[in-house]
């Protein structure tokens, strides 16, 4: 078995997903659920229960979980 790989990538607002991990003040926060708040803005509900909105077009570094890499032989 392959472990899953984990990146830090930049991605806007729409880009974002549920899992991702945000660092907010620098404290790293797992999103648990998104919303979308205005036609223009995303609210982030992290695992603590914290929240953060999120505009579409800004861009925001987070850490995601990619599947594991397979090799070819």
């Amino acid at each position: 078995m392959f472990d899953p790989l984990i990146r830090t990538i930049v991605v806007n607002g729409t880009d974002i997903r549920v899992g991702d991990v945000v660092a907010v003040g620098g404290i790293p926060h797992r999103i648990r659920e998104l919303r979308e708040v205005y036609p223009s803005r995303k609210k982030l509900t992290f695992e603590d229960g914290n929240t953060y909105v999120l505009g579409k077009l800004h861009t925001i570094e987070v850490s995601r979980r990619f599947p594991p890499l397979r090799r070819v032989r």
